[in-house]
C-alpha cells in the first residue's frame, strides 16, 4: 500500500508543500491541511491539553502521525513511545527528535504501557463500528492492569441532512482515499463513534468509559478503564 499520507508529511517537514486531497464516501473531496500534524503545544485545543494531562506512567502514542503529541509529552519528561505504520511518519518523528519510535502495526506490539493515547480520532483506526471491541481488547492486552485508554472522537451527525441522507450502515463509518502529487492511495475505512455508542460498547465489555469533556463539532474526549469487576476477573 502506497504511503501517500506519510510522503505528504515528509515533504511538508522538508519544506515542500503540495495539496493533500482527501476523498470521502459522503461528499466532495477536501484538502487536508498537513500543518495540523506539526502544531506545538500553543496550538493544541483544550481537549488535547486535557488528554495529555490525563496521561500517566509509560505511554504509547498510537497512530502518532508526525508525533506532535509525543514531542510534547517527551519534553514534559514522560516515558513515551510513538507508533505509526507509515514509514514516512516514522522517519519524520525520528528526524524531529522523538527518542522511541516504532514503525509497525500496533497489533504487533507486545510491550506493556500505563496509558495508550489515541488523539485526532485515533480510535477511528478500527475502521468499522463492529471492530471497535477488538481494538479496545488489543489495547488492554498492551496495558498494565490499572492502565487506561485516552481517546477522542466525534458525533458526525452534522454531515447528514436532507441533501446528504444517512447511510444504511452506522453513520460514523466513512471511507477515505488520499491523493498527493497525482498518486492515490487505496480506499480505507475509518470510523467516528458518538459518545453514547462508545459507552454502550464499553458497558458490554464490562469496561468503564468516562467522557472527560466535549468540544466543538460534537467532539469529545474519553477515558476507558477496567471496572473493578473486570479487574477481579483477570
Amino acid at each position: 500500500m502506497k504511503d501517500i499520507h506519510g510522503q505528504a508529511i515528509k515533504d511538508y517537514y522538508r519544506g515542500e508543500e503540495s495539496p493533500l486531497l482527501l476523498y470521502n464516501s459522503y461528499g466532495e473531496p477536501e484538502e487536508m491541511p498537513v500543518e495540523v500534524f506539526f502544531r506545538d503545544e500553543h496550538d493544541f485545543t483544550y481537549l488535547e491539553h486535557l488528554a495529555i494531562s490525563a496521561c500517566e506512567g509509560k505511554i504509547l502514542d498510537l497512530g502518532a502521525g508526525a508525533g506532535t503529541h509525543s514531542l510534547f509529552l517527551q519534553a514534559l519528561g514522560y516515558d513515551v513511545e510513538a507508533v505509526d505504520n507509515s514509514l514516512g511518519c516514522a522517519t519524520i518523528m525520528r528526524d524531529q527528535g522523538i527518542k522511541n519510535v516504532i514503525h509497525d502495526n500496533y497489533q504487533n506490539i507486545t510491550k506493556k504501557y500505563d496509558t495508550i493515547l489515541m488523539l485526532m480520532n485515533g480510535i477511528g483506526i478500527a475502521g468499522k463500528l463492529n471492530n471497535i471491541p477488538e481494538l479496545i481488547e488489543k489495547c488492554f492486552n498492551m496495558l498494565e492492569p490499572d492502565g487506561k485508554i485516552i481517546f477522542d472522537s466525534s458525533d458526525i451527525t452534522y454531515l447528514y441532512d436532507s441533501e446528504t441522507p444517512r447511510p444504511e450502515h452506522y453513520y460514523g463509518e466513512i471511507r477515505y482515499q488520499y491523493e498527493y502529487k497525482g498518486e492515490k492511495s487505496n480506499w480505507f475505512d475509518w470510523v467516528y463513534v458518538d459518545s453514547g455508542k462508545i459507552q454502550e460498547i464499553c458497558n458490554r465489555m464490562n469496561l468503564s468509559c468516562e467522557i472527560l469533556t466535549k468540544g466543538d463539532d460534537d467532539q469529545y474526549l474519553g477515558c476507558i478503564t477496567k471496572t473493578k469487576m473486570a479487574i477481579a476477573n483477570v
